[in-house]
């Protein structure tokens, strides 16, 4: 059983700035580090999306709006009426060994990996695709030592 250490809750919105007063109000986050037209690796090329963190205590609310190219692993899952909807929680990884445990769990057990990839050699990230039975995708993070720096400009309440 891969550890499900989870860092991070995840949502998808289709307006970033909505989402932004939309988390005020129902998490308690004054502010939010929002990140404009970010390009992230999926296993279709390319997305851009713009994102908004926070830390509410231990854990970091992530709000992500796609906003083109190879986004649709966002996008797909958007609410209907506006708001935001749960896209993913995030587990952070320890070191390369659970690293590899991840990654080789998934692929014995075939689920999908639709979005891979290294964040500037900062971070690796996986996303696994658990929507079949527990409704949302499960992203895998191994921040390098440098990579532990990007946390620390997030907004914590």
């Amino acid at each position: 059983m891969i550890p499900f250490n989870i860092f991070q809750a995840a949502y998808v919105a289709a307006d970033i700035d909505a989402a932004v007063a939309l988390a005020a109000r129902r998490f308690g986050v004054a502010e939010m580090q929002v990140n404009r037209a970010v390009a992230i690796e999926t296993g279709r090329g390319t997305a851009l999306c713009h994102f908004a963190l926070a830390f509410v205590g231990a854990v970091q609310i992530e709000l992500i709006a796609p906003a083109g190219e190879a986004d649709e692993v966002y996008r797909d899952m958007l609410p209907p009426n506006g708001g935001m909807r749960l896209h993913h929680i995030g587990c952070l990884v320890s070191g390369d060994a659970e690293w590899d445990a991840v990654l080789a769990d998934a692929e014995a057990s075939g689920v999908a990996m639709p979005v891979r990839g290294d964040f500037g050699g900062l971070m690796r990230y996986v996303y696994l695709d658990r929507r079949a039975d527990i409704g949302h995708f499960v992203e895998y993070m191994q921040p390098g030592p440098a990579g532990l720096s990007l946390f620390e400009a997030v907004p914590r309440f």
